[in-house]
């Protein structure tokens, strides 16, 4: 039976395995699922509907379910509003003041989703119909807008911001108090505004092959070459051998409808040619 404190207030529509901890004064709505192993700290408050797997530990003070900040959604009736979901995988650590909203779309197959083994640090905060995949680290106070896309193993560093509908791409690097307008690559590393270069650490951990990485040093020259995304994209096809890396960047700027951030290097030019101008 689940050990629940008695300060703690748990709805019986709740359904909560044997073996999970609730501690003081977090509140547990219902249609609320919790897996084993899940610890729900104090002053937590979790709303549904909303399934969390197994080995989540989430708190103090943290705010899971809650309704999406889209002020078109909350003028819906309560009824509608409580058939859209959130999804939370196994082994997801949600700290302190982070908060994560369900979508604001109903059924399961649209939910706000976060996957397995994904860290929100203390104040981080995920918007309504995001999708982070497995193994995402968020940094403190690191904030997704609505619909915002995230690839597996990424790292958004303390204070970030992405803009509504925005895309960060597998193990892609956001250092820390970057405003992302638009699109960031896999395997990007993202600073100073643009795109610094490709995610060195990040590939080698993930276990990218040599000729992978090599792959990818090419694609992001291709990037730091030629301003438009059309041009970059005809340099990378020109990239032998074609490897994985490489269609998997080029697929993700096919795809793209808020564009590319761009390198660093065009946007010092773009600051040259204004001060030049003046």
């Amino acid at each position: 039976m689940a050990t629940i404190h008695s300060t703690a207030i748990v709805d019986p529509a709740a359904e909560l395995a044997d073996d999970v901890q609730v501690e003081a004064y977090a509140i547990i709505g219902p249609h609320v699922s919790i897996g084993r192993g899940g610890i729900i700290k104090s002053h937590s408050v979790i709303e549904g509907p909303t399934v969390i797997g197994t080995d989540c530990h989430i708190g103090p003070g943290a705010y899971v379910g809650l309704d999406g900040q889209h002020l078109q959604f909350l003028k819906k009736p309560l009824e509608e509003r409580r058939q859209c979901w959130l999804i939370i995988g196994n082994n997801v650590l949600i700290r302190e003041s982070a908060s994560v909203h369900r979508a604001t779309h109903p059924g399961r197959e649209r939910a706000t989703r976060i996957d397995d083994n994904c860290t929100l640090m203390g104040a981080a905060h995920v918007g309504h119909d995001c999708v982070v995949e497995s193994h995402v680290i968020l940094a403190n106070a690191a904030l997704l807008g609505g619909h915002c896309h995230i690839g597996q193993r990424s790292f958004l560093g303390g204070g970030c911001t992405l803009h509504q509908f925005n895309r960060v791409g597998r193990l892609a690097m956001v250092g820390g108090n970057q405003a992302v307008g638009q699109e960031v690559p896999p395997f990007a590393a993202m600073l100073w505004g643009g795109l610094k270069g490709y995610n060195a650490v990040g590939c080698r951990r993930a276990g990218i092959s040599r000729a992978g990485i090599f792959s990818i040093r090419a694609a992001y020259q291709c990037i730091h070459t030629y301003r438009t995304k059309t041009s970059a994209m005809a340099a990378m096809r020109e990239i032998e051998p074609m490897t994985g890396e490489i269609c998997e960047i080029l697929e993700f700027y096919a795809k793209s409808k808020r564009g590319i951030q761009p390198s660093v290097q065009h946007l010092d030019r773009r600051i040259e040619e204004r001060e030049g101008s003046d």
